[in-house]
Parts: C-alpha cells; structure tokens; sequence
C-alpha cells in the first residue's frame, strides 16, 4: 500500500487546495508548475492548484493559465493594485477561495520541494490543526544557504518574533504551511497584516484560538533571486510584530498588552499629540521669531503664531489623525469649524497668558509654555466630537461647543477691556 493510500485511509478529505501566491514569477513558475504536475500524478488525494497572481507586470497569469490541461482542478485568481498588496494578501485570497478541507499554501519558486507535503499532512493526521515546514530545527535540510546577512535578518526577525508576539515556535517565515480548514478558516477572515507579518499573525490567532500547531523540518533550497530589501524590509517586518500587538492587545492582559492596548485604542489622541507637539513647534518658534525678531509684543505676536500652526495642525489632522473615521462634513466645513474651535483654544491661550505674564509676572515664553497642555486637551475635545465626528456616532452637540467658545471669547476681551 503506497504511502499516499495509508494517508488517505488514515485522514479521509474530499480535496486538498494547493496555494501558490506569485507576484512577477514568470520565470520561475514554469518550472514549478512541472514538478507540480508530474507530483500530482503519483497522489491518489484529490487536489485543486489555486495560483493566485498578486498583479504582475510579466506574464505570470500566461504561464500558469498554459498548464490548465496538465494540472486537473488549475484556477488562476488576479489580484488588481491593491494598497494591501503583498504575499499575504494573495495567500489570504487564495485560502478563503478554496474548496478543500485542508488549504497547504507554498511559495512560487518550489524553495521546499514539493514532495515534503507528506511530512504536513502526516502532522494533521495525528491530530494538528496546522502544519508548519521550518528551516530551523534541522539545518542540515537546508541544502542551499541564504547569504549572511539574510540569514542574520531571519534570526533576528524571529527573536523579536517570539520576544513580541508568539512564543515556541523557531521558523514562522518559512513559506509552507497546512491548515485544516474547518477551524482555520476563520483565521484567515480575522487577517488584517497582508505583508512580511502575515504569518506570524496567522499563528498568533491560531494560538489565540488554542488551534494546534507542528512544526516539522522540512528540506529547503534558497533562491538567490531576492525580493527583499536588507533596511526598508527589516523595518516593515518589525512594524508589522508591533501592529500584532497593538491591533489584538488586552486591556485585562499583561502589562506589555495593557500597554499596547492604551496606544491602540487611544490612537487618536496620541496621533493628535503629536501633531500637537509638531503644531507647537511652529507655534512657538514663530511666536519667537515675531517677538525677538520683529519685536513685536507678545499679544499682537501670538495670534498670528497660532493662526499659522492652526493651519498646520488641520492638515496633518484630517490626512492622520481622524483619517479613520467617516466624516460626512466637506473639507471647507471641517476647516471652518476647526478655525472656530480654535479661537477657543485661542482664547484660552491669550486668557492663560495675560493672567501669567500680565498679572503674575511670569515669564512669557514660560506663561505660553504652561497653556500648552489645557490647550491641547481643549482642541481634542472639541474636535474629536465636532469637527470631525464620525457620522455612526451622530449629530454634534453644535451649539453647546458654539456658546463655550463665545463665553471664553467675552471673558477675554472682558479681562482686556
């Protein structure tokens, strides 16, 4: 009895769906495509080919679609540009396109021979939900090395991996995976990382879902042709681990989670600090400019500082910092009401600083200083719930927000005049 009857007795499937994501492998895929096809030919399982094309410039999609009679059950999926483009796009693609109750995705250059598939099936059939081919835990299958630095990057890659995110397993990169479909669909659904992370988010949901996972040594040959980049891949690598964190952190869990929980779910204001902070440099460093330079006094300057850094501030605010949200409002309206809101912040500022310099005696520059913070949390108060609220959280309460900014405009020029 072949080994492929056994496995079949042992762990009966209606299909097993092959994923090869491939973005610009026209010439590596026809090679690929052959070992595949005369692999199938030796398989008594029923299978499906998905190539999922992540929209190639080259003929990748030509010289797939040309094997269509010499692989049964071949689809061809294109993805257009997407701004989640990337190898974890077309694997999350092909995967929730499949028919079979097992989906193995493989990368497009066959880097793991095609022939280690038993060794993944074996491992579901004792019982795992997913199967994962590692480099790392023998490295006398790795027949052909990267080069030093690639290798060093993985290594690292993979401490902060397990530092970060997930713990227990040594090789989450390795482009050959099985997934039992029935409970692992639903990891796929939940992706939000379609770039060098997906992986390590897949296995991480996996966990989170208390899925079983192998890791089986399997036999790998680097490609010498490589698409990554030593600097600009290694930082969107690691951006990638944080999003994890940040994006499935746990108010109730560790500190490390409670800490990522307080960045992410408070996004909008540490965004809104920010550019508070970079508004503040504009702010003070003209109002600087003006009163040492132009000699101009501290009232008359500040206004004109605060206008400038107002317009600053709405930019980067409607591109960053409400860039989330539905706002309903046109762009005119949103920067009409963010002026009025912040002649309240204005106010506040011109109050705090002829009470400090004028009637305290403190020193300008530190009076500002000190009006900076009431003034930051005013701006995010108003308009976060005003000028760009989300549409699913309803009307603003416009005309309270209308008459505090009036009644902080005649206080101060009460205290003028």
């Amino acid at each position: 009895m072949t080994a492929a009857r056994r496995l079949k007795d042992n762990y009966p499937t209606s299909m097993i769906s092959i994923i090869i994501p491939a973005f610009n492998e026209e010439r590596r895929i026809r090679s690929s495509l052959e070992k595949l096809s005369s692999f199938l030919k030796t398989r008594e399982e029923k299978y499906e080919t998905i190539v999922v094309d992540d929209a190639s410039t080259d003929n990748t999609k030509k010289v797939a679609e040309d094997f269509k009679k010499k692989i049964p059950n071949l689809r061809i999926i294109r993805l257009d540009k997407s701004p989640y483009a990337g190898k974890g796009l077309a694997v999350n693609t092909g995967a929730l396109a499949a028919r079979g109750d097992i989906v193995i995705f493989t990368d497009a250059d066959f880097s793991t021979p095609i022939n280690q598939i038993d060794k993944l099936l074996n491992k579901l059939k004792e019982g795992y939900d997913i199967a994962i081919g590692s480099r790392a835990l023998d490295r006398s299958l790795v027949k052909t090395r990267q080069n030093p630095l690639r290798e060093l990057m993985g290594r690292i890659f993979n401490i902060l991996v397990r530092a970060l995110v997930i713990r227990g397993i040594v090789d989450t990169q390795c482009g050959f995976k099985a997934f039992k479909m029935p409970p692992s669909k639903s990891l796929f659904e939940q992706e939000k990382i379609f770039d060098f992370g997906f992986d390590v988010e897949i296995l991480y949901l996996a966990r989170k879902n208390n899925l079983k996972i192998a890791e089986v040594p399997v036999i790998w040959f680097n490609n010498p042709v490589s698409k990554v980049h030593p600097i600009i891949d290694s930082y969107r690598m690691f951006a990638d681990l944080i999003k994890i964190r940040l994006y499935y952190s746990n108010k109730e869990g560790s500190l490390g989670d409670k800490f990522f929980y307080l960045i992410y779910h408070y996004r909008t204001f540490w965004r809104f600090s920010v550019v508070g902070t970079s508004n503040t440099v504009v702010d003070y460093g003209l109002f600087y400019i003006l009163t040492r330079m132009a000699h101009l006094d501290a009232l008359t300057a500040n206004p004109i500082s605060v206008e400038i850094a107002i317009i600053w501030s709405f930019i980067w605010n409607n591109l960053w910092t409400f860039s989330e949200r539905k706002v309903d409002k046109p762009l005119f309206n949103r920067f009409f009401i963010f002026n009025f809101v912040s002649i309240g912040a204005l106010m506040l500022s011109q109050i705090g600083l002829l009470l400090l310099n004028k009637y305290v005696g403190v020193y300008d520059l530190l009076a500002k200083a000190l009006t900076i913070p009431i003034v930051l949390l005013f701006n995010y108060f108003l308009n976060s719930r005003w000028t760009f609220r989300d549409t699913a959280k309803g009307r603003a309460l416009w005309y309270i927000y209308t008459g505090l900014i009036l009644a902080l405009l005649l206080f101060y020029l009460t205290l003028t005049y």
